[in-house]
């Protein structure tokens, strides 16, 4: 007689040794003294940037805002709180595209992209305003 068997569940996000890589690479990213907002754009004074994230449906899954002195060390990756899990965001480019062109409010949206194990997208959008101030000349 054939024994009962369950297909193994999947894991929706990702493994514990996956989390402690990349807890370890943002410990070492924030501890290296060339990550400082300072290092990185020496013209800028401040930098506050406000979040906003939306689901599929329309539904606000969380706002949070972050703020950077020239002293502190600066990650512009957000992770997806969408259904996804893993997805992430990455803010540098456009942080870097204000402080270059010496913009001091700046808005722009994304959406996230990962593909759901149902098929579809994440489909969370991500609404970003950037204020910057800079040093003076």
């Amino acid at each position: 007689m054939p024994g009962i068997y369950r297909k193994k569940r999947r894991q929706k996000g990702p493994s514990k040794n996956e989390e402690k890589v990349e807890r370890a690479r943002q410990a070492e990213a924030i501890a290296r003294p060339a990550n400082s907002l300072a290092s990185r754009f020496p013209t800028l004074r401040a930098l506050t940037v406000t979040l906003s994230f939306t689901g599929a449906q329309g539904q606000t899954l969380g706002e949070e805002t972050r703020r950077y002195g020239p002293q502190d060390p600066c990650d512009f990756s957000v992770p997806c709180p969408g259904l996804c899990g893993v997805g992430s965001f990455d803010l540098a480019a456009k942080i870097e595209q204000i402080a270059a062109a010496g913009e001091t409010d700046s808005e722009s949206n994304g959406v996230c992209q990962e593909i759901l194990q149902t098929g579809g997208s994440c489909a969370c959008a991500l609404k970003c305003r950037v204020q910057a101030s800079y040093l003076e000349k």
